[in-house]
């Protein structure tokens, strides 16, 4: 069963109603394009999309809750499509929303590559009171971020196919919906815009959104957005699409089972730094009941020619103190790098990864040639660490395990470099 805001009977007789009838229809969406085979392009492509979320206010809900929520993260590939599907979903502090479909796709047609995210929606419903309620019907999103051949575009557009206000006694009624861009208040209750479409311009591409509609509710204070979508392109993936990170310290199950994130985070983008080197620094870090970490660092480049594609992460600590100081360990760094050459060979290097220095007990300990030293008891020290990845490589430049029950891992330096097909 449907459920439904009940607002005062005044507000939607007057305020909505009256608000409504003096506005302009919008305009409909552009169709979307038909499936083609998947191709590769020198372009990296994304696109994403959901049918309602909210957040803020009184009933703050995360991002990470959006209904028919899909996306295409990061592709050079033309010929992509995903779709989802959600029945019904609540508005929170709204209404209902209902039929909701999300496509995402990327394509090519001669020349012109794009990226695309529609949003189609069945019927939402506005509001509900003593005198009827109001649902908007058809409500659609559109964006598309695409090179014609010669230089980089956008384009945007929404639409509501119509309003329908339905009394409590008698047929229901068409009523005008908003023109684009032009905001719709609800004394008291809420500010509906309808067709908000932005874009900007990326360091070597575009990007762009369009909000359905866009709903401020005032008692609450919540921001709900409803029919999203967004799509991007950029240039620089001749030979593939950069994939990794860098961070100084990551931990798990330490004292009540506390969780240390990977710590600085220096995400690698799509199409990596365009040769720059790419810094972020933290300068201590506390592991309750464990260690304290200091001059933590991350660093990170990635570049396309000609020739092919090459990249590296590093993350380095300057100290890790573990304990009460019996054990500290100096200078560690791991750094990942990974080259794909013009014909598609990918080769893998962990070199420059190591530990500086090993202090126990106050005295300098070598590492033996096997990698690994443990203290009965205490703890065990792996150096570097390394995973062969289908794309990549991740390096680690120190794995500690505590031997005190815990089974507590901090990983110190890590390097994850990845570079795509």
């Amino acid at each position: 069963m449907k459920r439904s805001l009940r607002i005062p009977s005044a507000l939607l007789s007057v305020g909505l109603v009256a608000a409504l009838t003096a506005a302009t229809p919008s305009t409909a969406a552009a169709p979307a394009p038909s499936a083609a085979k998947v191709v590769k392009t020198s372009f990296a492509l994304g696109a994403s999309g959901f049918g309602s979320v909210a957040r803020g206010g009184d009933i703050p809900v995360s991002s990470g809750e959006a209904t028919a929520y899909q996306s295409i993260g990061c592709t050079n590939r033309a010929g992509v499509n995903r779709t989802n599907y959600v029945a019904e979903a609540t508005l929170p502090g709204i209404g209902n929303v209902t039929g909701i479909r999300t496509r995402v796709w990327t394509a090519k047609r001669g020349k012109v590559v794009s990226s695309y995210s529609t949003q189609r929606i069945a019927e939402v419903v506005i509001a509900q009171g003593a005198l009827g309620r109001l649902t908007l019907e058809g409500v659609t999103s559109q964006s598309r971020a695409f090179h014609d051949g010669s230089r980089f575009r956008t384009e945007g557009s929404s639409s509501v196919l119509k309003a329908v206000y339905k009394p409590v006694a008698g047929p229901a009624r068409e009523v005008r919906v908003p023109s684009l861009n032009r905001p719709l208040t609800i004394p008291g209750l809420a500010t509906i815009r309808i067709g908000v479409t932005q874009s900007r311009s990326l360091r070597n591409g575009v990007r762009v959104t369009t909000d359905g509609i866009d709903i401020r509710v005032l008692p609450t204070r919540t921001r709900t957005q409803v029919a999203f979508s967004a799509a991007k392109i950029q240039s620089g993936a001749r030979h593939g699409t950069f994939k990794g990170y860098s961070a100084g310290v990551r931990a798990s199950a330490l004292a009540n089972n506390v969780k240390v994130g990977r710590t600085p985070y220096l995400p690698m983008p799509c199409t990596g730094t365009q040769g720059r080197i790419a810094t972020r620094d933290t300068a201590g870090v506390n592991l309750p009941g464990a260690a304290t970490v200091n001059a933590l660092r991350t660093q990170q480049m990635a570049k396309q020619t000609r020739r092919g594609a090459r990249m590296w992460e590093q993350g380095s600590v300057g100290r890790i103190r573990l304990g009460n100081g019996q054990v500290v360990l100096r200078g560690v760094t791991a750094r990942a790098t990974v080259t794909r050459n013009a014909k598609g060979r990918l080769t893998r290097s962990a070199t420059g990864t190591q530990i500086g220095a090993l202090v126990v007990n106050g005295e300098t300990q070598q590492i033996p040639s096997s990698g690994v030293i443990e203290i009965p008891g205490v703890l065990k020290i792996q150096e570097k660490v390394v995973q062969r990845l289908s794309a990549g490589v991740m390096v680690i430049g120190a794995r500690i395990t505590l031997l005190d029950g815990t089974g507590a891992v901090i990983d110190i330096g890590i390097a994850n470099a990845q570079i795509r097909r």
